[in-house]
C-alpha cells in the first residue's frame, strides 16, 4: 500500500515540474505605457527598453518623431504602433528585437527577412509579378517564364505574398476560338441581305442559352444539334457551291484566358529582287493572305474578345512592279458565351486581263486579232470573318 502512496506522490511531482517547464516555455510579454509627445523614434525605443528590461537595437536607417499614448499594451504592439509610421520593421533575435527598414538595398536588410522558394503550377514567375502590387515586389525575383520565385521579405509581408500567390496560381480557363474566313460575292452578299446570317427556329426547335438549337421530330425519334456558327458555315458552304463565297478556314484554336491566338491563311512566297543601282540581289519573303490575331478575356460569363484582322493580296506580280495591297482593323467586342461576331467591310477588288484565241492562228501578227478576243474582268468581294468563343 505504502508502495502505491509513493508512485502517486513521484507521479505528482513530475506533473508538477512538467508544469513549472511549460510555463517557463510559454513567456509573456511585457507591457508598455508610455505617453510621448513629438519623440524621435530611437528615444521612444529607448524608453521602451529602459520599461521593459528588454534591448531593442536600432539601425542606422531608423528617424523620425513620434506622438503616442500606450496604455498596457504588449511589447511587439507597442512597436508596431510606434514603426508603421514610417515604414520600419522589427525582429526578434535571441533575447533582442532588431528594428531597421525593410529594404533590399539595406545593409541590415538580411536581419530583418526570411527567404522562402515557391514553385508555381499554373502561371509563370512573369505573370505574378506583373500582378502583384508595386510595393511588394522588390521582395520577388524570378526570370518571366519560369515556374520559380524567389521571396526575401520580412516575416509579416513574406506571408501576405504567399497568400496572394495561392490566389493567382490557380487553374486558367481556356477558351475555344472558332473561326470562319470566307470572301462573299458583293453581289451576293446584297441580294441575301441579313438573310445569310438569319438564325430562325419553327416547330419543334428550341434555344438554349449558349445560342445552340435542337431540331427533333415528334416524340424525339430523331434529332440533332446546331447553332448559329453552324448555321452561318451552312450557309456559307452553299454560296461556294455557286461560285458566289469561297472559305479560306474553318479552324478551332483552344487558347487560355487573356493569351492570343494568331491565324494565318495564304500563301508564302519567294522572290529575288535585283537592285539597279548597286547590282545586287537580294531574297525576300512576303506573304500574302489573312492574318487573324484573337485575344479572348473572360469577365465573368462574358468574354471580352479583341480582334485584329489584316488582308494582303498582290496587285500586281510583274517582276519589275511588285505590289502588295494591305488593308487591317482591329476592334473590341464583348459577346456571351457562343456568341458569334462579325467583321465586315474589307473589300477585295480583283481585276486580270483574259485571252481567247485559236492556237497559232492567234500569235500571227496583223490577222491575230481575227482569230483572240482579250476580255478585261473585275469582281468584288467582301471578306466576312466570323469568330465565336467558347468558354471551356
Amino acid at each position: 500500500m505504502s508502495k502505491r502512496i509513493c508512485a502517486v506522490v513521484v507521479l505528482v511531482l513530475m506533473l508538477a515540474l512538467n508544469g513549472v517547464v511549460g510555463a517557463g516555455d510559454v513567456q509573456e510579454q511585457p507591457l508598455v505605457n508610455l505617453f510621448l509627445f513629438d519623440t524621435s523614434i530611437k528615444d521612444a525605443l529607448s524608453e521602451i527598453t529602459i520599461q521593459t528590461g528588454v534591448n531593442i537595437i536600432p539601425d542606422s536607417t531608423v528617424s523620425g518623431r513620434v506622438t503616442v499614448d500606450l496604455q498596457d499594451v504588449s511589447l511587439e504592439q507597442a512597436l508596431r504602433v510606434i514603426l508603421i509610421g514610417g515604414g520600419f520593421s522589427f525582429r526578434k533575435i535571441d533575447d533582442f528585437y532588431f528594428v531597421g527598414l525593410p529594404d533590399p538595398r539595406s545593409t541590415t536588410f538580411r536581419e530583418l527577412a526570411d527567404t522562402q522558394i515557391v514553385a508555381l503550377k499554373n502561371v509563370t514567375a512573369g505573370q505574378v509579378i506583373s500582378a502583384m502590387p508595386s510595393f511588394l515586389t522588390s521582395y520577388v525575383k524570378g526570370e518571366r517564364d519560369s515556374k520559380t520565385l524567389t521571396i526575401t521579405a520580412p516575416p509579416t509581408e513574406l506571408s501576405r505574398i504567399v497568400e496572394f500567390i495561392e490566389a493567382i496560381d490557380t487553374v486558367q480557363k481556356q477558351v475555344e476560338i472558332q473561326v470562319i474566313v470566307s470572301e462573299v460575292s458583293t453581289k451576293a452578299l446584297k441580294e441575301l441581305g441579313t438573310n445569310l446570317f438569319e438564325f430562325a427556329m419553327g416547330a419543334g426547335e428550341t434555344v438554349n442559352n449558349n445560342w445552340s438549337a435542337r431540331v427533333g421530330l415528334q416524340n424525339s425519334l430523331l434529332s440533332f444539334e446546331t447553332n448559329l456558327f453552324g448555321n452561318l458555315l451552312l450557309n456559307l458552304k452553299a454560296l461556294e457551291e455557286t461560285q458566289e463565297a469561297r472559305i479560306h478556314a474553318d479552324p478551332r484554336v483552344l487558347v487560355s484566358d487573356g493569351q492570343p491566338a494568331e491565324l494565318f491563311v495564304g500563301d508564302r512566297q519567294i522572290f529575288l529582287l535585283a537592285d539597279s543601282s548597286d547590282k545586287t540581289t537580294r531574297v525576300e519573303r512576303i506573304e500574302v493572305g489573312m492574318h487573324l490575331k484573337v485575344t479572348p478575356q473572360i469577365i465573368g460569363d462574358e468574354i471580352l474578345l479583341s480582334i485584329a484582322p489584316e488582308m494582303s493580296h498582290f496587285v500586281s506580280e510583274s517582276k519589275s512592279n511588285l505590289v502588295v495591297k494591305q488593308s487591317s482593323v482591329s476592334t473590341t467586342v464583348r459577346l456571351q458565351d457562343g456568341q458569334t461576331a462579325v467583321l465586315a467591310g474589307m473589300t477585295l477588288q480583283e481585276e486580270g486581263d483574259q485571252s481567247k484565241k485559236v492556237p497559232i492562228l492567234g500569235d500571227i501578227p496583223i490577222i491575230r486579232w481575227l482569230f483572240r478576243s482579250d476580255s478585261t474582268r473585275a469582281s468584288e468581294k467582301e471578306l466576312l470573318i466570323f469568330v465565336t468563343p467558347v468558354i471551356k
